[in-house]
């Protein structure tokens, strides 16, 4: 997690005293454990450059010591304060952890990406080939077909340095084996062979896009690609003269899923100790199963200020049943919030204990379902809202002016949890973040008020609750118009 997220997920007191350690200092790295217990005592760690250790340890005074070959700087309550008897071991603590990543390193491209997803499926094959895990990663990456297998088709991940993937595909190797030693699959389709016939055949189905209807970056194959897909052909003739469905077709898959013929995998970046499995779509949901996904309390929170721990980039929705803490915090933002001309983004994050893990909803059957449960039409398309403070002040854009927008903000301002008093303030606001060097924040808030102001509209109580129920099923691909998969994180 980086800075921001971390902020959001302490606990309060904790807030505070990380708020002032890490104020007005950018860090080269910062990613934070997102499986941290938050008990009282427990190490919080988070990787950060060599030179974020350094900065660290100057401005706290704290030494740095090394652990497990890293640089290190430990921090808590008591180290702050002087080091008091009366508090050591009842504060939560944060280390400071140097990572391996070179400085500045970027987030995965495409083609990177790829070859990582390619990596991993043929490591599947030799450890089903083997049958039995590797002892330790030591061994692992130490085995000339291991190495021989990743230098093929990810060489970094053993040429560069800071590279950490050998450790993501031993964790991966573990629980593919447990999952499907006993079945017949020998072999995972990356591209072409399943993964392109499952490209086409949804298309007239009505899906124009993969991933908005089954996430699986591999499909894990019993025999051949070629008796698989002409079962399913079988199954589904008439498919291109409308005949069929996606339900239809999801229906299959389950079955098919279910006697390991062909299983979808969606692969995630392995940050734990060790590799998890979830499930999704291998039944029908049952009406239990849809209840356990309806909450009772969500609390908007549209904020337009910053603040020392927030930039108040985005606007949340909490959903949680009967008392406790929320159980999803769904996030709206921009796609790209450093940069302009940007759309939304409506994406879940699971907290605690939640049933599953989050994930972003497909704009258009965000669009459709609003519209459908009586909320009107929103539309996300920044084009349609103001990009300067000109535009705001005297322009009619999409029906939309300076006026609709405080009207929105009165109808809204009682349903949610805002820092500004009343629509002037409202504008007030806005009018300063246009007038800033990032205009496109004011752009976006406006859209994300857009946006609520269309789910609030929708009524009775128990509809608005079952809409963001079904918000939820699109962030995390579950329910029946979702193909089933396996996720490996």
């Amino acid at each position: 997690m980086d800075l921001k997220e971390t902020m959001k997920m302490v606990p309060r007191p904790m807030k505070l005293w990380l708020g002032a350690i890490t104020k007005g200092y950018n860090f080269k790295h910062f990613d934070a454990d997102p499986n941290w217990k938050k008990t009282i005592g427990s190490i919080l760690t988070v990787k950060v450059d060599l030179n974020d250790v350094d900065e660290m340890s100057k401005r706290l005074g704290i030494d740095k010591k090394t652990v497990s070959s890293h640089k290190v700087v430990d921090v808590d309550l008591a180290s702050l304060i002087g080091g008091d008897t009366k508090v050591k071991g009842k504060v939560w603590k944060v280390r400071f952890r140097e990572t391996g990543k070179k400085t500045g390193s970027k987030a995965p491209d495409a083609k990177t990406t790829f070859k990582q997803e390619a990596t991993s499926a043929a490591i599947f094959e030799l450890a089903l080939e083997r049958k039995s895990p590797w002892p330790n990663e030591s061994k692992f990456s130490a085995d000339k077909d291991v190495e021989k297998t990743i230098r093929k088709n990810y060489p970094e991940a053993y040429d560069d340095p800071g590279n950490d993937w050998i450790p993501v595909f031993y964790k991966q190797h573990k629980v593919i084996l447990n999952e499907f030693s006993k079945s017949n699959i020998t072999k995972f389709d990356h591209e072409g062979g399943f993964m392109e016939y499952i490209k086409d055949i949804i298309k007239p189905l009505g899906v124009s896009k993969k991933d908005n209807w089954n996430p699986a970056d591999i499909w894990g194959v019993r025999g051949s690609s070629t008796l698989v897909i002409a079962k399913i052909k079988k199954s589904m003739e008439g498919v291109d003269k409308g005949t069929q469905t996606i339900q239809q077709l999801n229906a299959l898959l389950r079955g098919m899923y279910k006697s390991k013929e062909v299983v979808g995998i969606s692969l995630k970046k392995t940050s734990a100790k060790e590799a998890k499995w979830e499930q999704y779509n291998i039944d029908a949901l049952t009406l239990k199963e849809v209840n356990d996904y309806r909450y009772n309390q969500i609390d908007i929170i549209y904020n337009l200020k910053t603040t020392d721990y927030t930039q108040s980039l985005d606007s949340a929705i909490q959903l949680r049943q009967s008392g406790g803490g929320s159980e999803y915090n769904f996030q709206i933002t921009s796609n790209d919030t450093s940069k302009e001309s940007q759309n939304l983004k409506f994406e879940s994050k699971p907290i605690g204990a939640a049933k599953a893990r989050g994930g972003k909803a497909e704009v258009k059957q965000v669009e459709k379902l609003i519209k459908d449960v009586g909320g009107g039409v929103f539309k996300n398309k920044h084009q349609d809202y103001p990009k300067n403070l000109d535009e705001f002040a005297n322009k009619n854009i999409d029906g939309r002016d300076i006026k609709t927008y405080k009207s929105m903000f009165t109808s809204i301002k009682n349903k949610v949890t805002t820092d500004c008093k009343d629509a002037a303030e409202f504008v007030e606001v806005l009018t300063l973040i246009y007038s800033g060097d990032k205009p496109w924040v004011a752009q976006s808030k406006l859209m994300q008020l857009n946006f609520i102001y269309h789910a609030l509209k929708i009524t009775p109580k128990a509809k608005y609750a079952e809409f963001w129920t079904d918000m939820l099923f699109l962030s995390i691909k579950r329910g029946d118009r979702f193909g089933p998969f396996g996720k490996l994180y």
